[in-house]
């Protein structure tokens, strides 16, 4: 083996801080390593967000990839969606996403993206470090290295074929009005001509790059959902929403100020599917997830692991949506990787088709038995409160809207209560032991709580 430092992995991903652990020098090492991997003369598309640490990373990274023969397409600032789509397109055997981390503000995650558009599964992952650690990496002569080159229409091309997925006539007719935060990230070059095409009145926030050295985050801060909430209702729009950074995750607001959860959202969703077909979830998803497809008579398979395994797991099993806990959505009919537009367009879809507010579909979700424990916050912030919770849990979802939390086989919630400065634990068909295990978190979170303000 070398002595080549390991690169950092969270959640089967390469994270970690620009200019310490991610470095120009060892992105280019693991780009090549990627090249090798393909071999010479393949194609492979990149994009970052607007965050000036995911450039500069990238572009080292495609000196990499050049070093070993590999052409590259870059599309600068550009959504996870995007990404995917146009590995199909352009027949490239490889994608590459460098975006902000949900984990910890300022890190930066690197997504790799197979031929069809999955992303890399652990397997497929560990195979890339290995060749990376052991530096097996076979550079090309000068006269074949690869070339750079910008799809300057990518943009117009997706919204194009995303407005071509949907059935525009019903939102003609509905004519609904939403609200969308951007985020600061890429999608905003592609929103508001995306909402126009399907004639939808909207209101854009953050639609544009971070301020200057300022921190920014992949998920939307709990505190800016609360703002898009007032505007839902100020406005009397139809709906809400807000994208990750990469445009790979979305949380819905109803037209009530209500903020969904993805198992709320994965339910709706549900409800609007075609009977007795099937769909690929998270394993940790919500028992209301059940309770609906039973009703639609659709199967649900439940499957341990990244994004990458239930893109995997849908191609297996010819499913016709997948989602995770964090806030993914797939509709492998259109691409296999998570699409916060096209989610929110087949959520808008389906509401015009049944000419009804979300907040009634919502309404009618069947109910799932919890049992709660509330504990006050004090001085920390949810900031606070959730780096802490990535620092001391193993197994740690985070969503735009909150955080589960696996202990002993128990899956706990965490939402959080701002207007009373709180946070609700809750487990659901809850019993005995799984109480138990609640309250043990609960007290020790109450404890910690009282030092957290200091640490942080």
């Amino acid at each position: 083996m070398s002595d080549v430092e390991a690169l950092p992995v969270k959640k089967g991903r390469i994270c970690g801080t620009a200019n310490i652990q991610l470095t120009p020098e060892n992105m280019a090492e693991l780009g090549a390593a990627l090249g090798t991997l393909l071999g010479e003369g393949s194609l492979v598309v990149t994009a970052r967000d607007y965050y000036p640490p995911s450039r500069m990373l990238k572009r080292a990274f495609s000196s990499g990839l050049m070093s070993t023969g590999i052409t590259v397409m870059d599309f600068h600032g550009a959504t996870l969606p995007e990404l995917a789509f146009s590995i199909k397109r352009f027949g490239a055997k490889a994608g590459i996403q460098f975006t902000v981390s949900p984990f910890r503000e300022n890190n930066v995650n690197l997504k790799i993206l197979d031929s069809t558009g999955a992303e890399f599964t652990y397997d497929r992952l560990n195979e890339l470090l290995r060749l990376y650690e052991t530096k097996h990496i076979i550079r090309t002569i000068p006269k074949r290295i690869g070339w750079v080159s910008y799809a300057e229409y990518i943009h117009d091309i997706y919204v194009a074929s995303l407005t071509s997925f949907l059935d525009i006539n019903p939102i003609l007719s509905f004519s609904p009005r939403v609200v969308v935060d951007s985020n600061f990230g890429p999608s905003s070059a592609v929103l508001p001509d995306f909402l126009s095409e399907i004639g939808v009145n909207h209101i854009t926030l953050n639609s544009h790059k971070p301020p200057i050295h300022k921190s920014v985050s992949h998920l939307p801060p709990i505190e800016s959902l609360f703002t898009l909430s007032k505007i839902v209702t100020a406005a009397g729009a139809q709906l809400g929403a807000a994208f990750s950074a990469d445009a790979s995750r979305i949380v819905l607001i109803d037209d009530r100020g209500k903020i969904l959860t993805p198992d709320e959202v994965t339910a709706i969703i549900i409800k609007f599917l075609p009977e007795n077909s099937r769909i690929a979830v998270s394993y940790t998803m919500s028992k209301l997830i059940d309770k609906v497809a039973e009703q639609r008579k659709i199967k649900v398979s439940r499957v341990k692991g990244l994004i990458g395994d239930i893109s995997k797991h849908i191609r297996r099993i010819r499913a016709i949506f997948g989602a995770t806990d964090g806030g993914e959505f797939i509709f492998p009919h259109f691409s296999i990787a998570p699409d916060a537009l096209l989610t929110l367009g087949k959520i808008i879809e389906s509401l015009s088709i049944a000419e009804v507010n979300l907040s009634k579909v919502k309404n009618e979700l069947p109910s799932v038995e919890r049992y709660s424990v509330e504990i006050n916050l004090g001085e920390t912030t949810p900031s606070m409160f959730t780096e802490y919770m990535v620092n001391n849990f193993e197994e740690i979802i985070l969503s735009i809207s909150g955080i589960k939390i696996v202990v002993k086989d128990t899956c706990i919630y965490i939402d959080f209560i701002p207007q009373r400065n709180k946070i609700k634990l809750s487990v659901e068909e809850p019993s005995g032991y799984k109480i138990n295990i609640l309250r043990e978190i609960a007290d020790n979170l109450k404890r910690d709580l009282e030092t957290l303000p200091q640490l942080y």
